[in-house]
């Protein structure tokens, strides 16, 4: 049995978005995370049943709105994403606690469940 690990939330992303991560994991950001075809298709079946088309959460439609129809699969390549994260300091993203914008754990402590909304993320002072 493979384990698997989202950094986010399925509902963060659309359909086209996911179907694009699946389709391409032996260049995952960088790293080989290719899985058996069963499974890969297994995982696909639920980031679909649960992508931001299917959300009611204002931050997926936030994302898929900005998405639109460009081929985008990191959250941090969207209009939305800059536009929430323009008055962060860029060293904050360097910090050896953050160390990456794809870290969204470091600020995002509820990410997983797929609160990024202002009440659920940490102080950022603690980075700087």
């Amino acid at each position: 049995m493979q384990v698997v690990i989202l950094f986010i939330p399925p509902n963060l992303l659309p359909k086209k978005s996911w179907e694009l991560i699946m389709s391409d994991l032996e260049n995952h950001f960088g790293d080989d995370a290719s899985l058996d075809e069963e499974t890969n298709q297994d995982i696909l079946s639920f980031l679909i049943k649960n992508s931001a088309e299917t959300s009611t959460m204002e931050a997926s439609w936030n994302f898929i709105n900005s998405i639109g129809n460009k081929d985008i699969i990191a959250l941090s390549k969207t209009e939305y994403w800059e536009k929430r994260h323009k008055d962060i300091p860029k060293n904050v993203f360097k910090n050896e606690k953050i160390k990456s914008i794809a870290n969204c754990k470091a600020c995002h402590s509820d990410i997983e469940k797929g609160l990024i909304e202002d009440e659920n993320i940490k102080d950022i002072s603690d980075f700087m």
